[in-house]
């Protein structure tokens, strides 16, 4: 059940990416670009760095809450995304804040974890590989369960952080198993990117500028194949709630 969970979530991100590649770039182009357009503004205009990085994060922040909303109903709802989408209302809001409080719940494990991964990287590799161990099979699960709140969000539909983390029993793991996978794919390739890109040197622009476009391609797969295991797992967490009982008891 374990690894046929995760097989699922994980072929059915990528299939789900690149079935409506499209449709993401639709998403996420304008958002991009804005991204860009006001960091460069920032870098031009503002002498306070920090000023200029605070509103950046800022539009980050919206940018990718109005991403995952969109995404989320584009696979859940059929909904096909406009060619220029920069909506940010009431259910972006509302994602941004929810995604913000789970952040502030995993805080607490993220550093015990990176305490513990400080006394222990002199230790040697097999410690710090228990370690992330650890991380992946006991603190991030429950935080994939609490993220299921997400996509039903995008949704409107009513799902509290309790009601997910108990109706998801089974699933916090096969989407951590999942999560990482796809990570270390996408990671792999732009580490790929990044040695193909020292090979080439200074002297070769373009093919730096096109090490450069295929490695922020990556970065924009990277985020819809994340936001997909969530829907994918949010789907599942539907099929159980629709699924007839196991035994039905006699008259």
């Amino acid at each position: 059940m374990l690894a046929r969970t995760t097989g699922r979530l994980f072929t059915g991100t990528f299939k789900a990416l690149f079935g409506d590649f499209d449709g993401f770039v639709r998403i996420v182009w304008a958002w991009y670009v804005l991204v860009a357009v006001v960091a460069a503004l920032g870098r031009m205009l503002a002498a306070d760095s920090a000023a200029v990085a605070a509103v950046v994060s800022v539009v980050w922040l919206c940018s990718s809450a109005s991403i995952a909303v969109a995404w989320h109903r584009n696979l859940l709802l059929g909904e096909r995304p406009a060619a220029f989408n920069l909506t940010f209302g009431r259910r972006e809001i509302a994602y941004l804040l929810k995604t913000l409080l789970i952040a502030l719940i995993a805080a607490v494990p993220a550093l015990v974890l990176i305490t513990l991964a400080s006394a222990l990287v002199t230790v040697g590799v097999v410690a710090l590989s228990a370690l992330v161990v650890l991380a992946v099979f006991l603190v991030l699960p429950p935080i994939m369960r609490l993220c299921l709140v997400l996509p039903a969000t995008a949704l409107d539909e009513p799902l509290g952080f309790g009601e997910a983390f108990s109706r998801s029993a089974g699933l916090g793991v096969p989407m951590a198993l999942a999560g990482v996978a796809t990570g270390l794919c996408v990671g792999a390739l732009d580490l790929g990117l990044t040695q193909l890109a020292g090979l080439l040197g200074g002297g070769a622009a373009f093919g730096a500028i096109a090490v450069f476009i295929l490695s922020l391609g990556l970065q924009i797969a990277m985020t819809a194949l994340q936001i997909g295991i969530l829907t994918g797992g949010y789907y599942i967490l539907r099929e159980r709630q629709m699924a007839p009982p196991a035994h039905t008891p006699p008259d």
